[in-house]
């Protein structure tokens, strides 16, 4: 056994040195699988967002939509989209107002 200083002994030292270059690798390989999955998510993010437009364009132009569906839309639009900016929302208003008066032109009601 090894002598003893302070509260542990001269052979504690490079156990707990490996040990702790262990928890250092660890958390080093953790914080790498971290920023590949959060480069994936931001190389998808245009796909997610592309995709959520065209289900509010869907939800808000669509006259007899299923209320339960739209509803389970907007309960889990933003975990894919967190915040839609002002500008998104006034685009997203402007196409559903342009897509309505479209079906409204085709059908003849905008007279």
């Amino acid at each position: 056994m090894g002598r003893m200083v302070g509260i542990g002994t001269v052979n504690d030292v490079p156990r707990a040195r490996a040990e702790h270059a262990a928890r250092m690798e660890e958390e080093s390989s953790l914080r790498r699988d971290l920023t590949a999955a959060k480069e994936v998510i931001a190389n998808h993010r245009d796909n997610f967002t592309f995709m959520a437009n065209i289900f509010d364009l869907m939800i808000e132009s669509t006259p007899n939509v299923n209320p339960t569906l739209a509803d389970r839309w907007l309960s889990l639009r933003p975990i894919f989209i967190p915040d839609r900016t002002p500008e998104e929302q006034a685009d997203l208003e402007q196409r559903a107002d342009e897509h309505s008066s479209d079906l409204f032109d085709k059908i003849n009601l905008n007279t």
